[in-house]
């Protein structure tokens, strides 16, 4: 009995992963208009004027690519993705990190002296219920005022060193709450 058993498993199990195969998908994963959201390739800092108007250079990482994965059936297929980090100190244990991947999905990190300030994915649709993330029009940060902006906020239970991050569409970081100061994109 143990043997049929054994048997009936091993067949459904081949079943089922060679079915799968034929829906494996080699579609390249494309970014889409959310890229415009980081447009920050090229740059290696980033300029910002605290709520004092004192100017405060930020060293910035941008990875904007594209890379070759293999799927569950052993083919290749293609993903882009954008990753930015922003170090607000020169350890880096101060950092603000976003990652953009197909499908518009957007994640975000925050963390201040190594501890997390601010976690989430799917930032876009968090915009809808505005707990931790709300979704602007025409707001201004410092001198300059965007058309489209996304506030995420720190997450309760976290420390609140770093609690809020401004990202405007066609410029990426715009602005950020950070140990008591307001800093804004120069």
């Amino acid at each position: 009995m143990k043997l049929n058993l054994t048997i009936i498993l091993l067949l459904l199990y081949c079943l089922t992963t060679s079915l799968q195969c034929h829906n494996c998908s080699t579609k390249p994963l494309r970014l889409g208009s959310t890229r415009s959201w980081f447009p920050l390739k090229g740059k290696t800092q980033l300029t910002f004027v605290d709520s004092s108007n004192s100017p405060h250079l930020f060293k910035l990482k941008v990875v904007d690519t594209t890379e070759t994965a293999i799927n569950d059936c052993g083919d290749s297929y293609q993903y882009q993705y954008i990753n930015t980090s922003l170090y607000l100190n020169a350890d880096k244990t101060d950092s603000i990190y976003f990652t953009l991947g197909s499908g518009d999905w957007l994640c975000m990190q925050a963390y201040s002296s190594g501890a997390p300030n601010i976690l989430m994915c799917n930032v876009f649709g968090q915009t809808k219920e505005g707990l931790i993330a709300k979704s602007l029009n025409n707001y201004t940060i410092g001198t300059h005022q965007y058309r489209d902006i996304v506030l995420t906020m720190h997450n309760e239970g976290y420390s609140d060193n770093i609690d809020s991050v401004f990202i405007a569409n066609n410029a990426g970081i715009v602005g950020f709450k950070y140990a008591g100061k307001t800093y804004s994109l120069q």
